[in-house]
C-alpha cells in the first residue's frame, strides 16, 4: 500500500516532464516510451529524471535509446513490435509437487495457469514454443505430465461462462488444508450455516450461503517451519546473558498488583471481584505494561462519569450503590504477542477471546468475540500525521 502510493506520487512527479500516457510503473521498475526524440533530448529527460528523484531523497538508474527492454518477466521489443517470455540468468523455474500437501484443485490448475501466463506474455504462437520448454521441465519434475499449449486470450474465455457481476459483501472462511485431515470441512461448514443461521434467523440475510465463502489456505512448508525455529532459537542465544535483567515493579508504597510483575507487557489478565457471597470474573488485555492497564481501571473506579468504561467498572459502580463492601485481585493468565505491522493475525486479541470462551460466566460481553483487533490500526497509513 505504502509503495503503491509512493508510486503514484512520483508519476505525478514525473508526468511533468513526460506525458503521463507514455509512463508505466511497478513497484522499483519503471518503462517509457518516447518517439521522435535525439540525442540531445533524451539526456535532457535523462537529467531532469535524476533531478525530480534528487528532490525526493531518490536515486535511480536511467538507460536511455534501448530498443529493447527486459521489464519484469517480459522482453518488450520496439524493432518489430514483439514481446516475449523473459528470466534472469540462472533462474530456474520451479513449481510445486503434485503430491504436495496442497489443496486438489491448485495441484490440478497449475499447469494451465502456467499455460495461460505464457500465452500472455507471447506475442506469437512460435515465440511460445521457444520458451515453453524450461516450464515444462520444471513441471515434470514436480510430478506433472502436462504439455503446454498456445492460447489466445479469447480461447482462454472459451467455454467460461460469464456470471452477473455484484457488489455483494463476502465474508471468507479459511480453515488450513491437510491431506491428512479425513473430515470434509467445507461440508461439516456449511450443514452447521444452514442449521444455525436459517431463514427464520434474524442473520440470515448476512450469514448464508451466498455471502459466506470457503477458500482453503495452505500450510506452511518444511522449509519455512525450520527457518522460524531456528530464527527463534538463535534470537534467544543471542539474547541470553547479554540483556541486562529488566525491572518488573515500580510500586513503592501500595502493595504491587501482580506481587512484582506489574510491569509485564502483552499479557491476558484476570480481575476477580469478590464480594461476601459473590465472585464475578472479568478477562481483559494489554498491549503495554499491566500498571497502564491498572492504573487506568482504577481511574473508572474512582470516577463516576467513567462508570460505563468497561463492564468490570459498572459491577464496581453497582456494588458500591449497593454499599456492599467488595475486593480485587488480579493474575495473569497468559502471555501472547500483539499485532505487528505486515502481520495476519493478533495473538493477543485472540488469546483474549479463547479466554472468554472459556469463561462463559464473565463479566465480558459475547460481542467481545467478534470484535475487531485494535492493534493493527496504529500501523494503517490513515493514522501516519
Amino acid at each position: 500500500e505504502t509503495c503503491e502510493l509512493v508510486g503514484l506520487y512520483l508519476l505525478n512527479k514525473i508526468s511533468l516532464i513526460i506525458p503521463k500516457e507514455t509512463v508505466g510503473l511497478y513497484r522499483d521498475d519503471g518503462l517509457i516510451i518516447i518517439k521522435n526524440a535525439n540525442g540531445p533530448r533524451m539526456e535532457r529527460i535523462r537529467k531532469s529524471l535524476h533531478a525530480c528523484f534528487k528532490e525526493e531523497g531518490l536515486k535511480i538508474t536511467v538507460d536511455i535509446n534501448m530498443m529493447q527492454v527486459n521489464f519484469l518477466d517480459v522482453t518488450l521489443s520496439l524493432t518489430d513490435g514483439s514481446y516475449r517470455p523473459y528470466r534472469k540468468p540462472n533462474d530456474t523455474p520451479l513449481y510445486i509437487h503434485k503430491r504436495s500437501n496442497h489443496p486438489p484443485n491448485i495441484i490440478k490448475n497449475l499447469p494451465q495457469m502456467i499455460g495461460n501466463r505464457l500465452s500472455s506474455i507471447s506475442s506469437s504462437e512460435s515465440i511460445f514454443d521457444q520458451a515453453k520448454g524450461e516450464y515444462e521441465e520444471a513441471l515434470k519434475a514436480s510430478g506433472h505430465n502436462a504439455e503446454l499449449k498456445f492460447e489466445t486470450s479469447d480461447q482462454q474465455k472459451t467455454g467460461v461462462r460469464r456470471k452477473r457481476r455484484r457488489n455483494r459483501k463476502i465474508i471468507w472462511f479459511n480453515p488450513p488444508f491437510n491431506l491428512a485431515v479425513a473430515t470434509d470441512i467445507g461440508r461439516k461448514f456449511f450443514a452447521l450455516l444452514d442449521r444455525h443461521f436459517n431463514t427464520r434467523h434474524r442473520l440470515h440475510k448476512i450469514i448464508n450461503r451466498n455471502t459466506v465463502k470457503l477458500s482453503y489456505s495452505c500450510m506452511p512448508n518444511i522449509i519455512s517451519i525450520i527457518q522460524s525455529n531456528n530464527k527463534r532459537v538463535l534470537k534467544h542465544q543471542k539474547n541470553a546473558g547479554t540483556e541486562p535483567p529488566s525491572r518488573t515493579c515500580n510500586c513503592k508504597t501500595a502493595p504491587c498488583p501482580l506481587d512484582g510483575n506489574c510491569l509485564t507487557q502483552s499479557v491476558i489478565y484476570e480481575a476477580s471481584l469478590k464480594t461476601s457471597s459473590d465472585e464475578h470474573i472479568y478477562i481483559g488485555l494489554t498491549e503495554g505494561p499491566f500498571k497502564t492497564r491498572y492504573n487506568g481501571h482504577k481511574h473508572t473506579f474512582r470516577h463516576t462519569n467513567n462508570r460505563n468504561s468497561t463492564e468490570l467498572s459498572k459491577k464496581v459502580w453497582e456494588l458500591k450503590d449497593e454499599n456492599t463492601d467488595h475486593s480485587i485481585t488480579w493474575k495473569v493468565l497468559q502471555r501472547a504477542h500483539p499485532y505487528k505491522g505486515g502481520g495476519t493475525n493478533c495473538d493477543l486479541c485472540a488469546a483474549e477471546k479463547l479466554h472468554i470462551i472459556r469463561n462463559p460466566t464473565s463479566l465480558n460481553k459475547r460481542s467481545e468475540l467478534v470484535s475487531k483487533c485494535r492493534h493493527a490500526r496504529k500501523y494503517l497509513l490513515c493514522v501516519v500525521k
